[in-house]
């Protein structure tokens, strides 16, 4: 049987590739006999440009970044020739052309259509409409797409597209919300992201340290902000006048060191080095919880990333493992910077002492094993 997995891969971002090579493992494990490969496609011209900077050191090491993760694509993600298809009928036709018996769509947010062609309207090749083959949602997404914010055709479309999955899961409230539009509650699962299920190999980071001779001290804080995100500039003030050090993967002015490269197997364990994290990254938070890391996680903006419902995948990630209010800070559009961070520092501490973990995480694997056997 020849299995494909539709997901995003290939771009600098970490959770990306790690939920891709975590879909990979896991379908792989559970095929030992089949062909599987991640489908090598794009429906949309990724992003592998260096931050902005105005260091020559910094521009050098954002080329190693750029180094580690063509690399990880080759080597763990067993991407050859791979292409970037627009057209979303030509897409269809060539996925089709591939011959899969069986394709799993996910994980990330592959159903959502705001990278279509500027007044396309319809759905993205992601979606799998009309391809031959089994088709099975696997914790995908679909971000902020809200039902009444579709067109006549999209919602045909859906309809379709939708009774021709086999099994429909997903992985965060705004998606669940609206497939339960199109499919009924037997049909539809909701489960974790598959980077739950994956285990962390902390030699990476520890040879990375070594080779850039960091010593993380023991009041640290690992900071993960969008380019333009200044009001950080006033978080990060109160944690220098508290006693931290502040570490971002971003080459931001405001930081003390700068990781900007970090390959995905290395990042995945930096995460315990901290005494915690801000983040308003969805894996950045699951691997603040693999690696039993108090973080905070913010939204970038209400209009982009949350739904009608007042759902993300941000919030719903909190809401799941009941870190919500106390890990959330807030969106951007409310005005973060006036936070007292000392206070929300301390009850997130003393939040996270009582906090059992371990039990969660399990559970988490658990659950995306048991709904993908039950897919063969």
């Amino acid at each position: 049987m020849k299995i494909g997995i539709l997901t995003y891969y290939g771009d600098l971002n970490f959770g990306t590739n790690l939920q891709a090579y975590s879909t990979y493992l896991m379908v792989k494990s559970l095929h030992e006999h089949d062909e599987v490969e991640i489908i090598p496609f794009h429906g949309f011209y990724n992003f592998n440009k260096p931050f902005k900077s105005t260091s020559i050191k910094s521009v050098l090491r954002d080329c190693e970044r750029i180094r580690k993760y063509a690399e990880f694509r080759k080597k763990y993600l067993n991407i050859k020739n791979d292409r970037t298809i627009r057209d979303v009928k030509k897409a269809i036709s060539y996925i089709n052309g591939r011959g899969y018996d069986r394709i799993y769509v996910g994980a990330d947010t592959v159903l959502e259509l705001d990278r279509l062609k500027k007044g396309e309207d319809g759905l993205s090749a992601y979606w799998l409409l009309n391809v031959k083959s089994q088709k099975i949602v696997l914790a995908a997404s679909v971000k902020n797409l809200d039902y009444d914010s579709l067109s006549a055709k999209q919602l045909e479309e859906m309809r379709v597209a939708v009774s021709q999955f086999s099994h429909i899961a997903v992985r965060d409230h705004a998606s669940y919300a609206l497939f339960r539009h199109f499919s009924s509650e037997d049909k539809l699962s909701y489960i974790p992201d598959p980077t739950f299920s994956f285990d962390i190999d902390y030699r990476y980071v520890d040879a990375y340290l070594k080779k850039r001779k960091l010593s993380i001290p023991e009041k640290s804080v690992f900071v993960h902000t969008c380019g333009d995100d200044n009001w950080m500039m006033h978080i990060t003030d109160q944690l220098h006048s508290l006693g931290y050090v502040v570490y971002s993967p971003r080459p931001v002015a405001w930081c003390d060191v700068s990781l900007n490269d970090m390959g995905p197997l290395e990042q995945m364990g930096i995460y315990s080095k901290f005494s915690f994290v801000i983040t308003h990254r969805f894996h950045d938070g699951v691997f603040c919880l693999k690696n039993a890391v108090p973080f905070f996680m913010y939204v970038k903006s209400r209009g982009n990333l949350v739904s009608s419902l007042g759902d993300s995948k941000q919030v719903s990630l909190l809401r799941d493992f009941d870190l919500y209010p106390n890990s959330f800070i807030g969106y951007v559009d409310d005005g973060i910077s006036v936070l007292n961070m000392e206070e929300r520092i301390d009850s997130l501490l003393n939040f996270y002492r009582n906090y059992n973990l371990e039990e969660r995480l399990n559970r988490c694997k658990l659950v995306y094993s048991d709904y993908l056997k039950s897919t063969i």
